[in-house]
């Protein structure tokens, strides 16, 4: 009998290969996200170090040239931190997206993979018909030969 063959196979290792190709495309973003967590972090680590310093300077007299320049970097610190989240959620929506993408190229796979199966499954049964036929042939010959 002729050697198992699927006829999708190439099909397959296609789908094989863009479905790590996704998988290693979302990592990425998924590496950008985390350093824009890193970021934001940094930036709100700042913020309270920079606070705790000014604190010590608010005691007693305080002139508004400091007053003016304490509250200029803080709502520049703000701005900053909220660039920083906006960018964030676009790169969420990013990775999102490129979940999704990869979740569909593993369904596709998949589907190859089950179609395979099934070939798989109809090459085994007829593997082995064939091989009970042939089996019986050879015990009907055994029968009617003399001895």
């Amino acid at each position: 009998m002729r050697k198992f063959e699927y006829r999708f196979e190439k099909v397959l290792g296609y789908k094989k290969h863009l479905e790590k190709q996704k998988q290693r495309e979302l990592a990425q973003v998924r590496q950008l996200e985390e350093k824009q967590k890193e970021k934001i972090a940094e930036i709100l680590r700042q913020r309270r170090e920079n606070q705790d310093r000014k604190k010590q300077f608010l005691v007693g007299n305080v002139s508004t040239e400091q007053l003016n320049s304490y509250s200029r970097y803080f709502i520049l610190n703000y701005h900053l931190e909220k660039q920083n989240r906006t960018i964030l959620k676009k790169i969420e929506e990013e990775v999102e997206k490129r979940r999704q993408i990869l979740v569909e190229a593993t369904k596709q796979k998949k589907i190859y993979e089950k179609l395979r199966e099934k070939h798989w499954e109809r090459y085994q049964e007829e593997y082995n018909r064939v091989d009970q036929k042939e089996t019986d042939e050879l015990g009907q010959r055994m029968r009617q030969s003399p001895g």
